[in-house]
């Protein structure tokens, strides 16, 4: 497991549905993303409003969904230290869910 940071462009590249941050008045100010591109992140805000993020998942069509959501510290370190945990479990997610696709598709063709 290992994510790293990318730059705007290529986490727009992904085509994440639109995450509302705007609104809230926070901008995104660094983006993440796992080698194999299926699992995206954000941490949006400013120091002295908070911090918050976006941690998205690609179904099988390559559809991000928002998985978790996680912020309102004050702290930039302690947002980015929840994030990458957040990353990390959404990534185990992805790939028990592959095992499991996996395991029913060689029982399916079994019967």
């Amino acid at each position: 497991m290992g994510f790293e940071c990318i730059r705007r462009e290529e986490f727009d590249q992904c085509r994440p549905p639109p995450l509302g941050l705007q609104r809230l008045m926070m901008e995104q100010v660094e983006w993440f993303a796992n080698a194999a591109r299926n699992i995206i992140g954000t941490i949006a805000g400013k120091a002295d409003n908070g911090w918050n993020y976006a941690v998205l998942m690609a179904d099988k069509r390559g559809h991000y969904r928002v998985c978790r959501l996680g912020g309102d510290t004050y702290d930039l370190k302690a947002a980015r230290s929840r994030f990458v945990v957040d990353m990390e479990a959404a990534e185990k997610t992805a790939e028990e869910i592959a095992r499991e696709e996996r395991r029913n598709a060689a029982t399916s063709r079994r019967l």
